[in-house]
């Protein structure tokens, strides 16, 4: 634990005890947020917290991108995405960029075609990646999740039951049972954190606390303070759901 964070962790400690009367599991789950923001600032590779579809993670990307000017952008989605992104230059945002796999050997027919669909929109922190990479010579952009087949084979279900479901043929036909990356999904998966900070912050929906509570600070914000946010959003989403799939 580095010296930065050491007052942090020690506000954190007293809000534990005061909280719970007693440190307990509240400050496991709170003194980890401050390890895991610390284990991620120090990585030597840059990693970028974003929030999908947020206006202040693109407006933060686009002021880091034009400040550190890499040649190298590492973007989390699917690799055989790739070829599609230099036909953003002929689209008009918001568009969904899909990428199948052509076989299903192996998996429930229902389950065909496979499908994965990515939402790409001018506030998403991707599409700036995306298009700095594209308008700036020599960069290289690389993406960095598995392939449509793969997110699939990863992919934890079972053969679909419902009795009303249309058969595998006619469900081919037309969409299949295509993955979304749900860029854009802002909501957290536990009901208790979100019944807590609506009641405190006086709001009534998730998406107005987040734009007051989020959006608005780090709109302004400086790149250290945005990703130090960001990385303890992310793993107090991580840390209050552990052991859930895909968290």
């Amino acid at each position: 634990m580095s010296g930065a964070f050491e007052a942090l962790r020690g506000q954190l400690q007293e809000a534990a005890a005061a909280f719970a009367d007693g440190p307990g599991a509240l400050e496991g789950i709170l003194l980890g947020l401050v390890d895991d923001v610390d284990r991620a600032v120090r990585e030597p590779l840059e990693i970028f917290p974003v929030c999908h579809h947020s206006p202040a993670s693109a407006v933060a990307m686009a002021r880091r991108l034009r400040e550190k000017q890499p040649k190298v952008v590492y973007l989390e989605l699917c690799e055989d995405m790739a070829p599609l992104l230099t036909e953003l230059r002929n689209c008009r945002l918001p568009v969904a960029v899909q990428a199948f796999a052509t076989e299903v050997k192996g998996f429930p027919a229902e389950w065909a075609p496979l499908s994965v669909v990515a939402p790409i929109t001018e506030a998403s922190a991707e599409y700036q990646a995306i298009a700095y990479a594209l308008d700036t010579p020599g960069v290289e952009l690389v993406l960095v999740d598995r392939s449509a087949d793969h997110v699939f084979q990863w992919n934890e279900r079972e053969p679909s039951t419902d009795p009303d479901a249309p058969p595998a043929e006619e469900e081919a036909a037309l969409h299949g049972d295509a993955v979304g990356v749900e860029i854009g999904d802002l909501r957290p998966r536990f009901a208790e954190l979100e019944e807590h900070l609506l009641r405190h912050g006086r709001v009534r929906h998730w998406s107005e606390w987040w734009h007051q509570y989020v959006e608005l600070p780090l709109g302004d914000s400086d790149h250290d303070t945005y990703r130090q946010v960001m990385f303890l959003i992310g793993s107090l989403f991580r840390r209050l759901a552990p052991g859930t799939p895909g968290m």
